[in-house]
């Protein structure tokens, strides 16, 4: 066994771990890995104990001769009580061009990628628990990502975007199609009450009751647009005849997309087992609204012409 995994099993069974303050964590827990992974923390040029910038002071900036920092930070707990305060940290650190970012409580070492896109949950592409894994499997992360010798050659930056790209890759493609289906799911469901909704606006204002027949039929046209193929969704025109339901169904649908959004979000969960970000299904509904528009406008243009 390593130096490095033989302090880490020591760690697990030491029940002062989580009792340490954030001094004693440096002095007993943080310098000791940085020293066993390479680091000289007796060298600034390598190591800068609180480092500030911009108002924030950072714990430890290892420095790599021209790949660029790391920051390593404590923060007491580790959780989601304190997700705001990682998140700070992870976007102050995009903002300086820090590589990578690595926080921990001592137990809970978690590392991100702060300078890609997305969320914190995106960025981080590492953690682990002292307590709950073994020291062999801390060992190795903490090599494969830490090590002075990996950082400096760049090859953990490499690593860590390489990972959170990937994931994003995988992420988006999962998630055109569970919007798409969360889409359908939504309209099936309460397709009645979307049809008795524009019922009422569109008498609202214009003024002539149009009857659930014809309400039903442009709904469904709107329906089969919005879950087809793209190519042939953008060739839709709605019946020239009568332009008034596409109208309330335009300003109808901006009223409705908090409740769209919601109903949408709770099927992706269910059925995808993940929690979409919002804006993601606003940024998905909009595309519909826009089909709308653009199948509107072009039966007004063969109206008038």
């Amino acid at each position: 066994m390593s130096q490095l995994a033989t302090f880490l099993s020591n760690l697990q069974s030491d029940t002062r771990l989580t009792t340490y303050s954030v001094l004693q964590l440096k002095q007993a827990v943080i310098l000791k890995v940085l020293h066993l992974l390479g680091w000289d923390a007796f060298d600034l040029s390598k190591v800068q104990a609180d480092h500030s910038a911009g108002g924030i002071t950072i714990d430890y900036a290892l420095q790599t001769p021209t790949n660029g920092m790391i920051f390593l930070h404590i923060i007491k707990p580790m959780g989601d009580t304190t997700r705001e305060q990682q998140d700070k940290i992870v976007k102050f650190a995009a903002a300086e061009s820090v590589r990578m970012v690595v926080l921990t409580d001592g137990t809970h070492w978690e590392m991100f990628a702060p300078m890609l896109r997305g969320t914190l949950n995106e960025k981080e592409f590492a953690k682990f628990t002292i307590t709950e894994q073994s020291a062999d499997e801390c060992e190795h992360l903490l090599k494969h990502y830490l090590s002075h010798r990996i950082a400096s050659s760049g090859t953990a930056f490499t690593r860590a975007e390489k990972i959170c790209q990937e994931r994003l890759k995988k992420k988006s493609a999962n998630l055109s199609t569970a919007l798409s289906d969360a889409w359908a799911a939504v309209a099936q469901e309460f397709e009645a009450i979307f049809v008795e909704l524009l019922t009422i606006e569109s008498k609202r204002l214009f003024g002539s009751e149009t009857s659930k027949e014809a309400t039903q039929k442009f709904f469904s046209r709107f329906i089969s647009m919005t879950t087809g193929e793209l190519a042939q969704a953008k060739r839709t025109k709605y019946d020239t005849a009568d332009t008034s339901l596409p109208d309330a169904w335009t300003g109808l649908f901006s009223q409705l997309e908090p409740l769209f959004v919601e109903l949408m979000a709770m099927d992706i969960e269910k059925v995808h087992g993940f929690i979409p970000e919002k804006e993601s299904i606003s940024t998905f509904l909009k595309t519909l609204q826009n089909l709308h528009e653009q199948a509107l406008g072009g039966a007004k243009r063969l109206k008038a012409a």
